[in-house]
C-alpha cells in the first residue's frame, strides 16, 4: 500500500436508525454473554484489548454494510457508523481498561474512535467499492440483527 493518506475522510451528521439501535443493544448483550467471568474481587484482571478490538472491528464491518445501503451522503454514513461504534466502545471498553488508565478513558476513547476507527471505515469502504468483497444488503443485515441473540422475542435493554 503506497498511497498513505494524511487525514481520514470527513464526518457528517449521525442519523438515528431503529435497526442500528437494535444492533447496538444486541451486540451489547452478546458482549455480556460471551465475556469470561471475572470475580468482583479480582479488580486487577481485565478483558483483553485483543478481544475488545476483534469485537469492535466485527461490528464495524456489519454497520458499514448496513449504513451503505440505507443512507445517501458519505459523510453522514460515516457519522452514523461512528456514533454506533462510539456507543459500543463505551459499553465494552469500560471493563478492559486497567484502573490506572481510567482517568484517561475519554482521551483514549476519542483517539480510538476518531483516529483508528474513522480511517478503518474509509479502508473498509474502499475495499467494498474497489475490491471483490461481497457485502450483505441492508435488508439482509436488518433481518439478521432482528433475530440475533434474541430467542425470547424481547429486545435486551
Amino acid at each position: 500500500m503506497s498511497d498513505y493518506i494524511k487525514d481520514a475522510n470527513p464526518v457528517g451528521t449521525a442519523y438515528v436508525d431503529e435497526n442500528i439501535d437494535n444492533f447496538v443493544s444486541i451486540m451489547s448483550a452478546e458482549w455480556d454473554a460471551a465475556k469470561e467471568g471475572i470475580p468482583w474481587w479480582a479488580f486487577w484482571r481485565r478483558i483483553s484489548f485483543t478481544r475488545v478490538t476483534t469485537f469492535l472491528l466485527g461490528t464495524l464491518d456489519e454497520l458499514i454494510a448496513y449504513v451503505d445501503d440505507t443512507l445517501d451522503a458519505g459523510p453522514d454514513k460515516k457519522a452514523t457508523v461512528l456514533d454506533a461504534i462510539d456507543r459500543l466502545y463505551t459499553y465494552v471498553v469500560a471493563e478492559a481498561l486497567p484502573i490506572w488508565l481510567k482517568p484517561f478513558a475519554g482521551i483514549i476513547k476519542n483517539y480510538i474512535v476518531n483516529e483508528v476507527m474513522s480511517p478503518a471505515i474509509d479502508w473498509i469502504v474502499d475495499k467494498y467499492r474497489n475490491g471483490d468483497w461481497r457485502k450483505k444488503t441492508a435488508p439482509e443485515l436488518a433481518a439478521q440483527w432482528a433475530t440475533m441473540g434474541n430467542t425470547s422475542g424481547v429486545l435486551p435493554k
